[in-house]
């Protein structure tokens, strides 16, 4: 499937609804949502509190699933998949970025970052060099053996955005990644996820209510009670995030990922 501009549809959307019962009252969280997001688009979810953002985020990323609708990610229905399937899915194409980071606190930020390569199958060693590779790049190489109560919210959030990397996805989603980051952290991670979109390839879908975060993004979705109000291209921002990510640790990761191809290629 394609959309308007005759790309590849890495994400579609069809008729989304979501409903919960919150007490003695149902909630009506989207309502009619249909969407197709190219591959390797760097997509901005903006509007108020309550709006559904979060909501759609989850959903498109197998999260949480529909009341209603249909979606597809690279081709692949995932609102009917089982829960084994669909966390396999999860795995392999996703990496999430949350607000809250969901950090193992009996875990070294090294652990935290190298545990997706455990269900992956990879060797100790292997693991850990990639997951130092991603703290480095994130500035955090010092910090590998720090548990996450040993860490600023910053911090956290840069341990939880390298592991969300680790497993080197074809989607990144992010809830409101940089909202714990002070300015220069929140621009350097910015920097590095446009870059991930303009240099790799990842398809980016980032959800805030901030404008500078959106202004990385080639496209903006403002969302008001459950329903897309606004759809457009970004051409300017795109242009000024283009030019903006020339951020010194990103070549790290990108040195890494011939090592990471040859370990998972393996039989």
């Amino acid at each position: 499937m394609s959309d308007h501009n005759g790309k590849h549809a890495m994400i579609v959307g069809r008729g989304l609804d979501k409903s919960f019962q919150l007490g003695d009252q149902w909630v009506q969280a989207l309502y009619h949502v249909d969407l197709d997001i190219p591959q390797g688009q760097f997509v901005a979810v903006m509007g108020p509190s309550g709006s559904g953002k979060s909501t759609l985020l989850y959903m498109l990323g197998g999260l949480d699933r529909p009341t209603a609708g249909h979606i597809e990610v690279s081709g692949q229905p995932i609102d009917t998949l089982s829960g084994e399937d669909l966390a396999r899915f999860r795995r392999d194409t996703i990496g999430f970025i949350f607000q809250a980071f969901h950090l193992v606190p009996t875990m070294t930020a090294l652990e935290n970052v190298s545990l997706p390569g455990i269900f992956a199958g990879m060797e100790r060693d292997v693991r850990e060099k990639r997951a130092f590779k991603l703290l480095a790049a994130l500035g955090m190489e010092d910090r590998t053996d720090h548990r996450p109560s040993q860490l600023s919210g910053g911090q956290q959030q840069r341990v939880a955005i390298a592991r969300a990397l680790f497993n080197d996805p074809p989607i990144i989603m992010a809830d409101e990644p940089t909202g714990a980051l002070d300015s220069k952290t929140g621009t350097t991670v910015m920097k590095m996820l446009r870059w991930l979109c303009s240099k790799q390839g990842k398809t980016v879908i980032v959800v805030t209510h901030d404008p500078v975060v959106a202004s990385y993004a080639d496209r903006m979705l403002m969302l008001k009670d459950g329903e897309i109000i606004e759809d457009r291209l970004t051409h300017d921002s795109k242009a000024n995030g283009r030019h903006a990510i020339t951020v010194e640790p990103l070549p790290a990761i990108e040195a890494d990922e011939e090592d990471y191809a040859e370990e998972t290629d393996a039989p």
